[in-house]
C-alpha cells in the first residue's frame, strides 16, 4: 500500500504522543527530526511503514534509548497473558474441533491488534479489545484460510509474522493450535526493538521453538533491508500469516506468489479505503 497524502498527519500524531515519553528539553528536537524526515523522505517512501520506521529511529536517537517502549511492552504483555488470553483459551475449549476453533483464534488475533501503545497509552486495552471482538470480522476469509491450511502437510511452512508485543500471548494460542494440527510454523519477530513490536528475544523468552527468526526490516517486510535467509523462507512458505498494518502496507507491495492471511484491526482511513472496510474493523483477509 503506497504512501497517501493523509499519512504525514498520522506520522506526526504518533510522534506527538511519543514526545511525551521524552524529557521536556528533548521533545521539540524530536518533532523537528520527524518533520525533517517527512520533508526529505515523503516522496521517496514506498509505504507509510518506511516513514514510520525512520520516526522510530529518530525516537531512539533523541531518547538515547535502544528500546523506548520496553517497560510498556512488558506490562501489557503481562496483562494480556494473565487477564485476556486465559479467557480466550477457556472459550476455545468449549468450541467444536476444526474450523470453529480456528475462526475464534483468528478473530481474537485480529481484534487484539486494535490497540497501539503510542495512540492509546496502556490504560484501557481490555475495553478496546472487547469492542473489537463485538464488532466482529469486517472481512472474514477464515474459512478459506482454514481449508488451505488443512491441505498442507508437515513439510509445508506457514510463516507467522508477528506485530505488537502485547499481542504475543494471543498469537501464541493460534500458533500452538496450528502446531497441534501437525503444521510447521516459522515465527518472525523484530531482530531489534522498534516501537512496540515484539522482538526475537521477547518471543524466545515466552515460547520454545526451533523456528523463531529475527526480521532485519525495521517495520513490516522490506526486501531491501531484509536478510536473504528470511526472504527465502517467506518466498518458499505455503502461507504467510501477517499481523498488523505495517505488514499489510509492505506485503501488499510485494509479489511473493503465495497466499497471505492478514490479521489486523484497521486503524486509519487510508488502510480502510485500501481494503474496503470501516475504520476499527478487525479483518481476516486472505490474498492469493
Amino acid at each position: 500500500m503506497r504512501t497517501d497524502y493523509r499519512c504525514p498527519a498520522c506520522i506526526l500524531k504518533v510522534a506527538t504522543k511519543e514526545a511525551q515519553m521524552l524529557l521536556s528539553k528533548d521533545r521539540m528536537a524530536f518533532i523537528k527530526k520527524v518533520i525533517s524526515i517527512l520533508d526529505k523522505e515523503l516522496e521517496k517512501a514506498i509505504t507509510p511503514a518506511h516513514i514510520a520506521a525512520l520516526r522510530e529511529r529518530a525516537l531512539k536517537e533523541v531518547s538515547r534509548n535502544p528500546d523506548p517502549y520496553k517497560s510498556f511492552k512488558g506490562n501489557l504483555m503481562k496483562f494480556v497473558s494473565e487477564n485476556i488470553a486465559p479467557l480466550i483459551a477457556k472459550e476455545l475449549n468449549n468450541l467444536p474441533e476444526g474450523y470453529h476453533k480456528f475462526r475464534w483464534l483468528v478473530l481474537n488475533a485480529s481484534a487484539i491488534n486494535g490497540y497501539e501503545i503510542p495512540l492509546h497509552g496502556g490504560d484501557d486495552i481490555a475495553e478496546r479489545f472487547m469492542k473489537s471482538i463485538n464488532r466482529g470480522l469486517g472481512i472474514d476469509h477464515s474459512e478459506s484460510a482454514f481449508d488451505l491450511i488443512t491441505k498442507l502437510d508437515s513439510a509445508d511452512i506457514i510463516s507467522y509474522v508477528l506485530d505488537n508485543a502485547h499481542e504475543l500471548p494471543i498469537d501464541l494460542l493460534l500458533i500452538k493450535y496450528l502446531e497441534g494440527l501437525g503444521k510447521t510454523v516459522y515465527i518472525f519477530a523484530r531482530k531489534n526493538p522498534v516501537a512496540d513490536d515484539v522482538t526475537l528475544n521477547e518471543v524466545k523468552n515466552h515460547y520454545e521453538s526451533p523456528y523463531i527468526f529475527g526480521l532485519e526490516s525495521p517495520l513490516g517486510v522490506m526486501p531491501d533491508m531484509e536478510s536473504e535467509t528470511n526472504m527465502n523462507i517467506l518466498k518458499t512458505s505455503k502461507l504467510i500469516i501477517a499481523k498488523g498494518m505495517a505488514n499489510y502496507e509492505t506485503l501488499t507491495e510485494l509479489n511473493l506468489g503465495i497466499p497471505v492471511l492478514h490479521l489486523l484491526t484497521v486503524k486509519c482511513e487510508v488502510v480502510a479505503e485500501h481494503i474496503g472496510v470501516n475504520v476499527r474493523s478487525p479483518i481476516a483477509l486472505l490474498r492469493r
